[in-house]
Formats: structure tokens, sequence, C-alpha cells
């Protein structure tokens, strides 16, 4: 089925929102806030705060409030260019690089050394650093230190792929790698030509920069959100780029004219008075995507949950009962499943490790069938994702790369009260939490008054033979009892102390 994309941008002075939908559907949506921008891309000149011999790995100052972290070996050193290379580079390639001969020096602590960064602060975790630098260009991907010419998947016309490997090869200089994006079919040489020239003049300022500098700080800013996705996103299949602000629809159609002018037709500017996430319906879907439960169509669910080791995605059949058999109706549940698990995957922007728990099939050919539904929607990811075949438990465990915070990570911050559990302690629980703590003081209530301070709905919940209790062995000490109520502050709040 072909695929409708268009991208719809909502910018303010203090937030950059947007918004990636396929057929109608949002599938990614992309947040710059002006209190917080990504690091990824960054290149900073580093200071070796501290060695891991025993993870082979370090902790790298660049100015930020946590160390960077870097591995010395790095294993997937080669994955470069992280956006791009998630999306077109298929695994031949990323094995292919992977293998190519790149020396580093090793490092000592207390040293300078270049970095760049490929992951965002995650939660308690300070940004993931790399000593392989590659920088993103409108038609390439330019990787200083790998001698490399690359061609993106998706390319897949055999003459032009040819094409651009021989230009590119002809024009890289020795110790030189590139990877040729999709937004370089059909392009003229000179204009390929040119790309290389500015990435080669990126990468000499870079250098420039970096001995110029002190430890730590920071030597090159990557682009900034809009421009990142106008050069990644805004391509060829891409049918309308709407935008809601006059000056970002007028940086956008500059930026367009100067690079694709026959698509400056496709940028609209939204001029409604509804606020453009209304209109095309995202806000909805961004409220519901901070929700663990997600319906589906035809009456089945998931529930979604994401921890700190990994993210489960239960599949359930839901009101759906199907029409012949129990086989058919949990095959038919687990196939109308896969495109909105890839879906929450990608609007959620989870990654790491994942398992989906999908329905007990018995089958081998639904099995079999359900997978390769499972790894044709995941070729429409731009982030690279590996899934294993589904265990005999109804399990499949897979990996999905991740560059930064989740969305609920982004919009969200834990809970005081239950500190991020989504759970509270119940009155019963309390209450006999403190008549443990009252028991023990024991003669030391002797005369006096025990005052207990609660919120009047927990104390509403108490049952009469806990109450009776307190009261009871409060009596036994010799003491009064005196019921607080206090409305503020969490209602599973529960404190007393005893007054003279």
């Amino acid at each position: 089925m072909e695929v409708r994309r268009s991208l719809v941008v909502n910018s303010t002075p203090l937030e950059t929102r947007i918004a990636l939908l396929e057929n109608g559907q949002v599938c990614e949506l992309f947040i710059e806030r002006s209190s917080h921008v990504s690091q990824v891309g960054d290149v900073y000149k580093g200071r070796v705060a501290k060695l891991l011999q025993g993870m082979q790995s370090a902790f790298v100052a660049i100015g930020g409030p946590k160390d960077g972290f870097l591995y010395l070996d790095e294993p997937e050193a080669h994955r470069l260019g992280e956006e791009e290379l998630a999306e077109e580079e298929d695994q031949e390639t990323a094995l292919e690089l992977a293998s190519l001969p790149v020396s580093l020096p090793p490092v000592k602590e207390g040293e300078d050394v270049l970095v760049q960064v490929v992951k965002d602060p995650i939660s308690t975790k300070g940004p993931r650093l790399s000593r392989h630098i590659s920088f993103p260009g409108r038609f390439l991907v330019f990787m200083p230190g790998v001698e490399h010419v690359g061609i993106s998947r998706k390319i897949t016309d055999s003459g032009e792929r040819e094409r651009l490997r021989q230009l590119i090869k002809s024009h890289a200089q020795p110790g030189e790698g590139f990877i040729v994006r999709t937004a370089a079919i059909g392009e003229m040489d000179e204009d390929l030509v040119s790309d290389v020239t500015f990435l080669r003049e990126l990468w000499a300022e870079v250098q420039v920069r970096s001995c110029q500098s002190f430890s730590p700080s920071l030597v090159w800013q990557d682009s900034r959100l809009l421009q990142k996705v106008l050069r990644d996103l805004f391509r060829e299949e891409v049918a309308s780029f709407w935008v809601d602000r006059q000056d970002t629809y007028e940086e956008v159609v500059d930026f367009v004219t100067r690079l694709h002018p026959e698509w400056v037709s496709r940028v609209k500017h939204f001029t409604s008075d509804l606020p453009i996430f209304d209109a095309f319906g995202i806000e909805k879907e961004v409220e519901q995507a901070r929700h663990p439960k997600v319906f589906l169509k035809q009456g089945g669910s998931l529930v979604i949950n994401q921890t700190e080791a990994l993210v489960s995605v239960d599949v359930n059949t839901g009101k759906f009962v199907g029409k012949k058999d129990l086989e058919e109706t949990v095959y038919l549940t687990n196939l109308e499943a896969i495109p909105e698990v890839v879906r929450q995957l990608r609007l959620r922007n989870l990654g790491g490790i994942i398992v989906i728990d999908f329905i007990d099939m018995m089958e081998a050919a639904h099995r079999e069938a359900v997978m390769n539904r499972l790894q044709e929607e995941l070729r429409r990811d731009r982030n690279h994702a590996r899934a294993l075949e589904i265990s005999d438990f109804g399990l499949v465990e897979m990996t999905r790369k991740r560059t930064g915070p989740s969305l609920d990570r982004i919009l969200t911050t834990p809970c005081p009260h239950c500190e991020g559990s989504g759970r509270r302690l119940s009155p019963e629980t309390a209450l006999l939490s403190m008549y443990r703590e009252i028991a023990r003081l024991g003669e030391k209530l002797r005369g006096g008054t025990l005052r207990i301070t609660m919120h009047p709905e927990f104390r509403q919940a108490l049952l009469p033979e806990t109450r009776d209790g307190v009261h009871q062995m409060a009596r036994a000490f010799g003491a009064q009892i005196a019921w607080i109520d206090r409305s503020e502050g969490p209602v599973q709040a529960v404190s007393f102390e005893v007054l003279r």
C-alpha cells in the first residue's frame, strides 16, 4: 500500500513540535524546547574525567551537568550519521562498515579528546559519546577517518547506484568516507561534489576550532530541529509541509527554494484560528500516547509499559470475538496489532530492549505470517530495529535504536507521592504501619494525647475495626486519641505526634 506522508509544524518562541504523518496518522513526533535543545550530533572538545578499564569505557567531561559516557572500543562506532543511517543503512552495509580498520589512539585520564554526542542524556545517564565523528549533509554523510563509500539501500536503480558510487569515489580523498543519502537520487554531479567540498571544509573548520579551544567546550553545533527535519525528512515522498507561524513558514520556503524550488508548492501556510495540531488531530494522539492502553479498531487492545530495563507490549483480544474459531481470532488480532505496535514505538520513541507478548498461536503458518508482517512494518521505521523469531511462549524479543528520551519522559515527570510507581499505600496499610509505630512507643504514651493527622478521604476509608484497634491500644497505654483532618498534600500520608 502506498504511504502518503506529510509534515506538520507547530512553532512558538518556547517550543517547536513537528509531526510526521503517514496516511493521516501521526507516526513520529519531534519536540525541541528553548529550555532543552538536543545535543545529538554536537561535537565537543572534552576531557577524560575517569577511565573504567574493566568496562573498556570512560567518562568524559564536556561542560554539562553530567559527564558523557564513551566506549573506548566502540563496537557500533561505524553506525554513524545516526538519524540517516538508522533509516537507510541495511545490515550488510552496517557489517561492512563495522569491519573496516579504523585505529584510534588510547586515551588517558586528564587528556583532551574530540567527541560527538550520539545519544542525549536519559534519566540519570549522561550523554553517550563517540570518537568517530560524522557530519550529515544534504546528499551525503561524511565520515573522516573511514575510507568507505556506501549507498543508501533506498536507491534501488543499479545504474544510479553505480553512478553515485563512482562519482563520490573519484572525489574522496584518503582517509575520507561517505554514505550517499536517498536525497542524492537524480541530483547533478556538481551539486554532489559541492556537498563533498562543503563537508570537507566543515571538518577542517572543526579541527581548527578544536585546536584553538580549551576543554571542555562546544566545538561545533549541529542544525536545530527544523533544519534537521528539512534536511533529513523532506523528501520526494512528502506531499505537504504545513507550518503555522509566519516567520517559520518563510524560513522553510527560503530553504526549499535554494535546494528544491520545484517543491515550494508543497510548503503550506496554515492560517486558521484553530491550532494546527488540533486541526490535524495530532494533539489528541499526543495525549493518548501518554497512556499505557491503546485500543484497536476491531476491539482488541495493546498495553504498553516502559521500565528502566525494557519496554513490554501486551496484545489482547479484548472485545474482538472473531467469526470462525479461537485460532483465527487470535491470528487476526495479532495481525491487526502489528502496524499499531510499530506506530506506537515510533510515536512514543521507545527503544532499547522491547518484548512483544503476542497471543499464543498454535499454527506455524500463522506465526510465520505474523513475523513477516512485523518485519515489513519495521522497514518503515527510520530507527534501526531487529526482531527475533516468536518464542514458544508467544514472545518476540527485539531491539530498537534509541538516541534520546521517550515521549513520555519528555512530557511527564514522576509523581512525587508515589515516586513514579503509579500506586500508593492503601488506607489499611498506612494506618497499620502507624499502629506498629505507636506500639513501639509503649509506656512513653502514658498520660499523653496521641494526635493523628490524615486526609478526610483517607479517614473515611478506614474500616471500623482498624479504627477501634487504635483506640484500644491507646487506652491500654493510658493515652487519649485526637483525630485531625488535613486536606493538603498526598491523600495517603498519615502522621502522628504525642502531646503532653
